[in-house]
């Protein structure tokens, strides 16, 4: 009977020993995922104040760049176009030259107008494409053909 006992005793330190590392070891999961879960939250924190200041400095870098266009502005509204120094003589003739593009553009745009007379103000470029297909659409016929590739080597 000693032998049963000292087996039931052996197999109780055993079971409990099993029971006592199932729970450690469910104690360092829940800490591990924790320590993830808080781990995640920190990263999506920084994650989201990085996204923040990313708009945040793009945004300063508009304003920035809007403040520079108007500084240049302003001097070349102001300054003699006929002699701008040495420094701004290539920058004068940029804006000189896309500023003659520009009207050009807008006087053609004006002519444009014109010819479309009322229609001018529906003239998108979606609806004429639309309208055009659709007048040439019974004039066309669209045949689609499979070709095989060519290749290069023998084949295998």
């Amino acid at each position: 009977m000693t032998d049963y006992n000292e087996l039931l005793n052996s197999l109780k330190a055993a079971a409990g020993s099993a029971a006592s590392m199932a729970r450690d070891f469910a104690g360092t999961a829940g800490d591990k995922a924790r320590d993830l879960a808080g781990t995640a939250g920190e990263k999506a924190r920084v994650v989201g104040r990085m996204a923040k200041l990313r708009l945040e400095l793009s945004s300063r870098r508009t304003e920035l760049d809007e403040a520079y266009a108007e500084i240049g502005r302003v001097y070349f509204e102001s300054a003699d176009k006929k002699n701008p120094g040495e420094l701004y003589v290539r920058l004068f003739d940029k804006v000189m030259l896309a500023n003659a593009a520009i009207e050009r553009i807008e006087t053609e745009l004006r002519e444009l107008r014109a010819e479309l007379g009322e229609q001018a103000d529906e003239a998108d470029f979606t609806a004429v494409v639309d309208n055009a297909e659709q007048e040439a659409a019974g004039d066309i016929e669209v045949e689609i053909t499979e070709e095989s590739p060519e290749t290069d080597g023998p084949e295998e």
